[in-house]
Order: C-alpha cells, then sequence, then structure tokens
C-alpha cells in the first residue's frame, strides 16, 4: 500500500495517471538518459487518500459553490477558503512516513529540494496548464518537505488554477495532483528552451531564453532574459537579441531572494556559442524522444546543463504556412466586410456567414439594382467568399466578360442612378434595417432556457443569416460614401497639387452614434468625478470587479442601472464580427477599463469638441473653395456636396452590423450547454467550433441520451488551431504577388493595406485624419489587451470596430494594419482630432509597445524612432514608390465619371420632375 504513495523519480509506474503530467515527463526523460536531477513522486494516490480521509472534498464544495469564473474575487475568496483547509489539516501518518524515508534516501542530509506540483490536467498536449500549481524551491528538512507538499496539493485550487480549467472544460472533481522532489541545482544560469519557433511556428528553428541565477526573476517580470535563435541543422546562432537584468534569483538558507547584480556581470553574455549549441543538442535529443515540438525548462550549473521539465508546446503555429489560393489561378484580397475580420474565423461563422449569407447577400444585392441582363458571374467567379489558414478574404480576380460597350454604358448609368438617387437609402431605412431589427426582437422575446434544442439551432441559423444579408444594405451605403470619397479626394489631387489637402478634412464633424455613445459615457464618467464614493470605488478597484464592488452600495446599484442601460442602447457594438467574440454587452470588461481611464482625466464634452471641429472644418472648406477659379470651384462644392451628403452614411448603417449577435450568443451557449451536459463538448463555447450538421448530430445524440465524444475532440482542435492561427500575419492579396486589375484598370489602389517592405524606419499607409504627432506606442491586438492601453500613446490595432471606439479617448493617434479613409478608425480619429494612418499592412508586427513613433497623417507615413527620437534605420531599405498611374490617366478618369455622375444626376433630376 505504502509503495503506491511515492515512486522513485524514474520507476515505470510513473504515469499521467499516478504522477500527473510533469511527473510523467520526468520520469521518461530519465529512463531515457536525460541529464534530469534525481528524486522521487508522492502519487495522486497520496493527494487522494489525504482528501478522503479528511473528508476536504466536502468543504471542496462548499468554498466553489459561490465562485464564479467572471468574478476574481469570488475565486480568490473559494482559493484561500480551500488553501487554509489544506494547510491546517495533518498528512496521515503513513503517508507522511513513506515521504520522510524517500526523503531521506537522498544523497546528503537534508538536502536542498526543489517541490513542484504536477496536475493529471497539466503538460498535455492540448492544455499545458503552464503555471497554475505551485512551486517551493530550497526546501531543507522534513518538516518543511511535509509543508510544501501540502502547499503544493492546495495550488491545484488556485484562482488561476480554478479559473483555467473551467476555461479549458475540465471538471473541477476530476483533477488530481502528484508532487515532485529533486535535488536543487544552484543555477548559474536558467531558462527556457523552444524546439520550434514559438512565435512563427518555424520548425527550423530553436530558440533559448536564458537569464542569470534561478529563473524566479524572470517568471516574475523582473527580468528580461537574453534571446538567442539557433540553426535547428547546425546548431548555429541565427540572431542573439540581449534583454535587461539588474536582479538575479539566489538560494538564501531557507527559500530564495532577488539580489542586485553587479553591472560589469550583467553586462556579460549569459551563454557562449558553445554552450547554445551543446543545449540545443539536448533539446533536439529530447523531442527525439519524446516524438513532438517541447518547451523545455534547463539549469546551468557547475559546467554541466539539467532539464527540470519538458512539456509539449500547445498553440504552436502551422509550419511552412503558405498563403495560396483556395481556388487554383484565383485571386483574393482583405477587404469590405473582411476588414471587420481581424482574427481566423470560428467554423460556425464560416459556414452560416460568409459562406452561406454572404453569398446570398450577394444575391440580394443583384435583385435590388435589378440589372436583369447582368450577373455576377459576368465579372468574377464564385465562390466570392473564403478563407485562407483561417482568415477570411474576398475574391479579386475581376473580369470584363460584358457583351458590348453599350452594355456597359448602361450599367454604369444604372449604377450611378441608384449610388444618387433615394432608393438606396429609403430601402436601408424603411426595409433592410426594420427586418433585421425584427428579427432579432422575435428571437430576444423567446426564453433559450425553454427553447428546444432544434429551435436554439434555428435561431443561430436565422439571426447569422440576417446580419450577412444586411450587409448588403450597409455595402450600398458605403458604395455611395467610397465612390463620392474617392473622386473628391482625387479632385484635391489634382486641382491642389502639394497644398497637402485630403477628403478627410472635410468629411468630420457630422452625427454619428459613435459620438452618441461616447456622450453617454462621458456622462457615465461625469457621475463618477461628482461622487467622492463613487470615484474611490472605481479607482481602486480593478475593472473587473468593478460590478460587485458598486453593487454594495445604493450610489454604485443607480450607477451600474445607468451603465446597464448604455449597453442596452450599444452594446450590440463589435469587437469582431465573428460571433465566436464577445459584444460589448457579453462583455463590458473593455468598457469599464475605458471608463476607468475617463473618470481619472479632466471633464470632457464631445458634442463641444464636434461643434469645434465642424467650425474648423466649414472654415477650411470656404479657403479652399476661395482658392479655386470658378470651374475648379464649382466641381469642388459638387463634389464636396456629395462627399458630405453621403459619407455619413456609413457609420449609420456600420453601427448595427452584429446586432443580432448578444441574442445569438445567448441561444449558441445555451445549447452549448446542453451539448455539454450530454458528453459532446468539453467546454459551452466549443459550440461556435462545430458546423451545423455536426451540432445536429450532436442534438440527435442527446435525443438519445447518447454523447459524441469524437465531436468534443475535434471542436476542442479545431478551437486550437484557430489558436494558433492568430500568430500568423494575413497578407493584403493571395497569392502575395499578385497584381490586382480589372481588364485594363489598375485596382492596386483599391487595396486596404499597402504593400510595405519587411524591414526600414517607414511605414507608408493612408493618410486619413490631420495632424503629426510623436509619441510611445500601445499596441493592442485584440480586447484582451485593453488593459494594456497607456493615456497618451499612439494606438496600434490591426483594425478597429465601434466597439473600439472607447481606446480613442486616451490616444494621441492611430495606426493601422488594414483599413482606408472611410474606414470606422478614420472616420472616428477625425471626431477625436488626432492624426491617423491606416493600412500600413504591418504595424503590429514592426511596432513594439512602448516604442517612440512619428505618425504622419498627412503624408501617409509612420516613421519608427530609436530612443534619441531618431528614424531607427539600423537595418532599413530604400521604400519602393508607391504604385501610380499617370496624371494624366488619373484625369481622364476623373474626367469620366464626375462627368458620368453629373450627367445622370441632371437627367435624374429631370426624370424626377417629369
Amino acid at each position: 500500500m505504502a509503495q503506491a504513495y511515492v515512486l522513485s523519480l524514474r520507476d515505470r509506474r510513473a504515469t499521467l495517471e499516478t504522477v500527473g503530467g510533469k511527473g510523467a515527463s520526468l520520469a521518461r526523460l530519465l529512463q531515457a538518459g536525460m541529464p534530469v536531477p534525481g528524486g522521487f513522486h508522492v502519487t495522486t494516490a497520496a493527494y487522494e487518500r489525504f482528501v478522503a480521509e479528511n473528508d476536504l472534498m466536502s468543504g471542496i464544495g462548499t468554498a466553489l459553490e459561490k465562485a464564479d469564473a467572471s468574478k476574481p474575487d469570488t475565486l480568490t475568496n473559494a482559493s484561500e477558503k480551500i488553501g487554509d483547509l489544506f494547510l491546517r489539516t495533518d498528512l496521515p501518518e503513513e503517508i507522511s512516513a513513506v515521504i520522510s524515508e524517500a526523503y531521506a534516501g537522498l544523497a546528503q542530509v537534508d538536502p536542498a529540494v526543489a517541490v513542484r506540483s504536477s496536475a493529471t490536467t497539466e503538460d498535455l498536449p492540448s492544455a499545458s496548464f503552464a503555471g497554475q500549481q505551485g512551486t517551493s524551491l530550497n526546501v531543507r528538512g522534513e518538516e518543511e518537505l511535509l509543508e510544501a507538499v501540502r502547499r503544493c496539493w492546495a495550488s491545484l485550487w488556485s484562482a488561476r488554477a480554478i479559473a483555467y480549467r473551467e476555461r479549458q472544460g475540465f471538471d473541477h472533481h476530476l483533477a488530481a495532483i502528484a508532487v515532485v522532489v529533486q535535488r536543487l541545482v544552484p543555477a548559474e544560469v536558467s531558462g527556457i528552451l523552444f524546439t520550434a519557433n514559438p512565435v512563427s511556428g518555424a520548425r527550423g528553428e530553436i530558440v533559448i531564453n536564458a537569464a542569470l541565477g534561478l529563473g524566479e526573476a524572470v517568471v516574475g517580470g523582473l527580468a528580461t532574459p537574453d534571446n538567442f535563435t539557433l540553426d535547428r541543422t547546425t546548431l548555429e546562432v541565427r540572431e542573439r537579441q540581449t534583454g535587461r537584468q539588474e536582479v538575479e534569483t539566489v538560494l538564501t538558507e531557507h527559500g530564495t531572494t532577488e539580489r542586485s547584480l553587479d553591472p560589469g556581470r550583467a553586462a556579460q553574455p549569459t551563454l557562449d556559442d558553445a554552450q547554445l549549441a551543446r543545449l540545443g543538442e539536448v533539446g533536439l535529443r529530447i523531442e527525439r524522444h519524446l516524438g513532438s515540438p517541447q518547451d523545455i525548462e534547463w539549469a546551468y550549473a557547475d559546467g554541466r546543463f539539467w532539464v527540470l521539465q519538458a512539456r509539449p508546446i500547445t498553440n504552436l503555429p502551422p509550419s511552412d504556412v503558405r498563403w495560396e489560393p483556395p481556388i487554383p489561378g484565383s485571386a483574393w484580397w482583405r477587404r469590405q466586410v473582411v476588414e471587420n475580420l481581424p482574427e481566423p474565423l470560428s467554423p460556425l461563422f464560416d459556414e452560416l456567414y460568409l459562406r452561406e449569407g454572404l453569398e446570398l447577400s450577394i444575391d440580394d444585392m443583384m435583385a435590388f439594382l435589378g440589372l436583369g441582363y447582368l450577373h455576377i458571374e459576368d465579372f468574377i467567379d464564385r465562390p466570392i467568399f473564403a478563407t485562407v489558414n483561417g482568415y477570411a478574404y474576398l475574391r479579386a480576380d475581376y473580369k470584363l466578360r460584358w457583351r458590348t460597350a453599350a452594355v456597359y454604358l448602361r450599367v454604369v448609368i444604372d449604377e450611378l442612378r441608384l449610388l444618387f438617387g433615394d432608393e438606396t437609402s429609403a430601402y436601408w431605412r424603411e426595409q433592410a434595417l426594420p427586418s433585421y431589427l425584427a428579427k432579432i426582437e422575435r428571437w430576444k422575446a423567446e426564453d433559450p432556457s425553454s427553447t428546444p434544442d432544434e429551435r436554439l439551432l434555428a435561431g443561430i441559423h436565422e439571426l447569422a443569416l440576417a446580419d450577412a444579408r444586411y450587409w448588403f444594405a450597409c455595402a450600398l451605403m458605403i458604395a455611395r460614401a467610397k465612390v463620392t470619397d474617392a473622386l473628391l479626394g482625387r479632385f484635391l489631387t489634382l486641382a491642389a497639387p502639394g497644398r497637402g489637402l485630403t477628403s478627410g478634412l472635410f468629411l468630420r464633424g457630422f452625427p454619428s452614434p459613435t459620438v452618441d455613445a461616447e456622450t453617454e459615457l462621458e456622462v457615465l464618467a461625469g457621475q463618477v468625478r461628482s461622487s467622492s464614493e463613487l470615484r474611490d470605488v472605481i479607482t481602486s478597484t480593478s475593472a473587473a470587479e468593478l460590478p460587485e464592488a458598486l453593487g454594495d452600495t445604493p450610489a454604485g446599484r443607480a450607477w451600474l442601472n445607468a451603465f446597464s442601460r448604455y449597453l442596452d442602447r450599444y452594446g450590440h457594438q463589435v469587437y469582431n464580427l465573428d460571433f465566436v467574440a464577445p459584444t460589448q454587452a457579453d462583455d463590458p470588461l473593455p468598457v469599464l477599463l475605458s471608463l476607468k481611464a475617463m473618470v481619472q482625466q479632466p471633464a470632457g464634452d464631445p458634442r463641444a469638441r464636434q461643434r469645434v471641429i465642424v467650425a474648423e472644418r466649414d472654415a477650411r472648406v470656404e479657403e479652399t473653395a476661395g482658392s479655386f477659379d470658378p470651374l475648379r470651384r464649382r466641381l469642388f462644392r459638387t463634389l464636396l456636396g456629395w462627399a458630405q451628403r453621403f459619407g455619413p452614411d456609413r457609420e449609420q448603417a456600420l453601427f448595427y452590423m452584429g446586432a443580432g449577435w448578444p441574442t445569438l450568443r445567448s441561444l449558441a451557449l445555451e445549447l452549448g450547454r446542453r451539448l455539454v451536459d450530454g458528453g459532446s463538448l468539453l467546454e459551452v463555447e466549443d459550440i461556435y467550433f462545430l458546423e451545423t450538421f455536426e451540432i445536429e448530430a450532436a442534438i440527435a445524440a442527446r435525443t438519445d441520451g447518447e454523447a459524441r465524444p469524437e465531436l468534443a475532440r475535434l471542436a476542442r482542435e479545431r478551437r486550437e488551431l484557430r489558436e494558433a492561427r492568430k500568430s500568423l500575419h494575413p497578407p493584403p492579396v493571395v497569392p502575395p504577388d499578385h497584381e490586382l486589375r480589372f481588364g485594363p484598370f489598375d485596382m492596386s489602389t483599391w487595396e486596404t493595406q499597402r504593400r510595405n517592405e519587411p524591414d526600414g524606419a517607414v511605414l507608408r499607409g493612408f493618410a486619413v485624419s490631420p495632424g503629426r504627432v510623436s509619441a510611445p506606442a500601445s499596441v493592442i491586438l485584440s480586447p484582451d489587451d485593453f488593459l494594456q492601453m497607456e493615456l497618451g500613446t499612439i494606438l496600434v490595432c490591426s483594425t478597429t470596430t465601434p466597439a473600439w471606439t472607447p481606446l480613442f479617448s486616451q490616444a494621441r493617434g492611430l495606426v493601422t494594419d488594414v483599413g482606408g479613409v472611410l474606414a470606422h478608425g478614420s472616420i472616428v480619429a477625425r471626431e477625436y482630432g488626432i492624426p491617423a494612418v491606416l493600412g500600413t499592412g504591418v504595424a503590429t508586427t514592426r511596432i513594439r509597445s512602448g516604442q517612440t513613433i512619428l505618425v504622419d497623417g498627412d503624408a501617409g507615413t509612420v516613421t519608427l524612432l530609436n530612443s534619441t527620437g531618431e528614424d531607427d534605420t539600423r537595418r532599413s531599405v530604400a521604400e519602393p514608390p508607391p504604385k501610380t498611374t499617370s496624371n494624366a490617366r488619373r484625369a481622364a478618369f476623373v474626367a469620366l465619371v464626375a462627368g458620368a455622375m453629373i450627367g445622370t444626376a441632371v437627367w435624374w433630376r429631370i426624370r424626377r420632375q417629369h
């Protein structure tokens, strides 16, 4: 019996079930002759005996009753109560005796050991659970050891571990934990080795992080390690980056402490090339033995490398990623609706929205246009939307297939008639939007908890298609805005060269839901500023804990009610159009973060700011018009009138994109809960990673009282693939070297990303909001990073949607990978009066948070600066000139389109009068 409680570290009975993930991995490494410090396992059987004999599960269950993963403080409270149970309960004598015996069997009297937890849900290929449980270093003597074992057991119930198990879909009561006790290595240098590049996924590279002393200073964020990239074949160093280390973790008589490093020692390399090659070979041996890319914890002491841990690298990006068209010979680009999809798509969204809904939306558009003599296939093949490596793309291999010039001219006239007539606005306002909102209200009235499985799925399907089909009404409104903006912009370039006039100067200060939402947020912030009680709570409480903290006082509850009304009006706004991502209503944490920042700033008045912008805009209009001769002045005012008439419609229409997602998500999550209970999913959110026919199969199995575990595995694999693909950077065009053309016309000017070189100090983009600003950058990749947004910095992101708007109040400028002059970020930047450059294509990969950059919203450039404020040209190369057409061709194009538009408008006005 006692044998089951302790095993030698290399014992062949050391499996995942008996010694946990870390312990099983170390046992395999020792059995293969790898340099692992010796020691022993305290098995899961010991933990289970300890829990059962002291009836701890009842106390654990009681502590977890009020735990809510969305409220961190409840997890902390539960964890503290459980931890107290473990630490004040004595070990059964039989267990303490065998642990003491194993410890006495180590080489010396009271040796220093490392005591590490090893959970059965740890170090798995699909979920590492790294850092979720406890470690104690430099433990000496039986009494300290037994206490350290209890701390490791209690760490199975840390707040982080509880939350992580819930996110990964693991049942708390099935989790168990073992303990690894090893001789302590007094490390001179320590770190992590990856046998594949964890960022790029490159299998031909080994990445090594190294820091002086024990690794705790790095883990605790007190030191930045050196970073080395090795060639896997030759083990030669390809790249080295020197970290910054001012302190190191060292051993004390009991435990560890941080000690300041002597500057001379801190400046020395942690490892030389020969040592790196030796360490790289150890890593490759481990990978060959374990059969997959590994994340290896190591230490160096007395001229020898030791392996302290090895686990599979989770979410490793796919290797040898190729950006090839899904259909041979086709071409694709990331524009239009795709601009609102910055991340890889979830499979359910891909199926319902991209492959089904948007294709139907195109059919709706053609029917509305009434061009019965023309079909979409006359100039583009289907499918029109597809994914490449999980990212959404729009087809771009356009072809001129029209039969005669007369047909072409008829299309131009009909299109312009619709663009400039009242039918488009009337269709959006009186048909498309009311129909979509009615569907939302109908499904919102349903109680998901009492709705049959099949009907829940039907609701998901109907709402997804409804939003996708609403897109074409938005596209019509966007088309008018884009065409009129492009004509105004081209006119300014040709009629006023060198004057820095852009269309964005004249398209500011218009009413929009964005300004309305900001105004209401400012009212909420003002209520906090005027109440010392509210101000104290909000400034001293983390955003995640605010709802509970405010709920404890009458004033707080009143404020929460007002905030709830705000979310009722604006909470449908999406961070990402894919319904796998929560909306503001589903996850208001980013809004609360922005509110906390607003409260600490002087009171603002969005309406007053808008009035100033309107005055500046109108003054610029008069100044510009006065500088032209009568003919150009007349054309300027005509084009400006069109752009200012149709430009604001874009934001009004797009405000409702994703409006059905809070309702759709409530239906989906209820169905997901039922399929988790039925054993066909591991986690509620995995519902988004099955397609409809698979969900139907899971529903049928649940009806028959059966489970479909293979669907649970499939959904989890797809979810992990999506996470891995997030590290990829999709090119603006696939294939990347494709030149976009429409017959004889160059379409590259319509791209929403510049094709910048991978190096260079200057990034080219689109000048969308005027002005120049130099400041540090805050690189924000998703709503999860909103907490990292620093006041007074330049917001750098892939793209923005309406739900990102609260960040603008903290930003001095904006830079994005994707977007043009009429993108959401452009419009909001102009309303906030901050310089913006959009569509750089590579900003989020080239710019680091904290790095100083210069944003020139007049020239459309972003300059990367070094610490002295100079251009960072260490690796710069000559920037290629942007592809342009000749002035003659531009002038001819503008004259043709402007003439056609003016002629059509006159013709349409005469027709209406008669």
